[in-house]
Formats: C-alpha cells, sequence, structure tokens
C-alpha cells in the first residue's frame, strides 16, 4: 500500500509542476580563499562569473579576508556524478578551482583557508613607483599573492600594496624582491 502512496503523491506533484528528483544530491557549502581579489571592482567581476557556472552558487564574500563560502550542486558541478560515491569536499573544491579558472583564464581559483589568525598576520605595505593599469596592479598582485605565507593581498588603484603575511613563511623583504622581478616595476620600491 506505501509505495502505491508515494507514487500517488509523486504522480500529484508531477502533474501540479512540481516534480522532484527523488535522487537529487543535496548542496554542499565549502569555503575557500579566492585568489584574484586585488582590487573591489574584482568583487563584481567574480560574480558576473558564477551565473555561468552550473550547480554553483556564491554564498558569501569577505573581501578583506578574501575568503568566500560557496554552495555547490554535486551533480551539476562533477562529471561522473555518483550518488552512491558522493564527492568529498577536496574534491568538490578541486573541480570548482578548476571551473573558475577556467571561465576567467586563470584570473581566479581558490586557495586553502588560512592556517594563520588575523591577530597573528602581519600587515605589509609597499609602494612601487607606477601602477597605472589594471593589468599591471594585476601582475604586482600575481607576484605577491602567489607566495607562500601570504594570506591575501590587494593593490590599491593608488598603487599602494597591501599584504597580510604569516610572519613565520614570509617578510617584507621576500615581497620587495618578489615585486623586484615583475616587469615594468622600476625601483625603488618604497
Amino acid at each position: 500500500m506505501r509505495p502505491l502512496i508515494s507514487s500517488l503523491v509523486f504522480a500529484s506533484l508531477f502533474v501540479a509542476g512540481l516534480a522532484v528528483d527523488l535522487h537529487a544530491a543535496p548542496s554542499v557549502e565549502i569555503s575557500r580563499r579566492t585568489f584574484g581579489l586585488f582590487e573591489p571592482s574584482r568583487v563584481d567581476d567574480l560574480k558576473q562569473v558564477v551565473p555561468t557556472l552550473p550547480g554553483v552558487e556564491l554564498v558569501r564574500l569577505d573581501y578583506a579576508s578574501t575568503v568566500a563560502v560557496w554552495r555547490l550542486d554535486p551533480a551539476l558541478v562533477m562529471t561522473n556524478y555518483n550518488a552512491k560515491k558522493p564527492p568529498t569536499e577536496e574534491q568538490l573544491a578541486q573541480r570548482l578551482d578548476s571551473l573558475l579558472g577556467a571561465a576567467t583564464t586563470r584570473t581566479f581559483a581558490l586557495k586553502p583557508l588560512s592556517g594563520i589568525s588575523a591577530e597573528n598576520a602581519t600587515l605589509v605595505q609597499l609602494r612601487p613607483p607606477i601602477l597605472d593599469c589594471r593589468g599591471c596592479r594585476f601582475a604586482v598582485y600575481n607576484s605577491i599573492a602567489k607566495l607562500d605565507g601570504v594570506e591575501s593581498a590587494t593593490v590599491g588603484e593608488d598603487g599602494l600594496i597591501s599584504a597580510r603575511i604569516d610572519p613565520a613563511k614570509t617578510d617584507q623583504k621576500t615581497l620587495r624582491t618578489a615585486l623586484g622581478k615583475v616587469r615594468g616595476i622600476e625601483h625603488p620600491i618604497k
């Protein structure tokens, strides 16, 4: 009798246009730092890309820490999704990173959450002579943000580079050296 009732309930939902996939994967939320948020306008750039990614929703984004909370539908995000063996959080994060990178020519990427508290991080600020275009600011950001120990970095339109670092892993001298290797950036860096 129960299977008949379940079938009748499903049939009535289907007729009412409310059909649900009883085998749909539950959505999963993951948190990751977001590489590529070097200036405030990049938040809007990210928000424009997200709707093009099937099964991906940006729930929250903290620009200062670059931490984003993502809601993913594993059945839509993962190729060869298997409900009996759902993907791990790390597999979902890797897939999201791949989708995000492909959609933005790798100007956005995901990184693991920070291993250092905000209180223990050190703020380093540097000012190269001239950063008058967005491409230059991204090049400088890229050289700093990819360094081990850099938790977050921004480059203002005025050229001020602000990096939150783990002092046990990197220092201001390492950041200056990385900046010195960026083509087109002239010395001295203040």
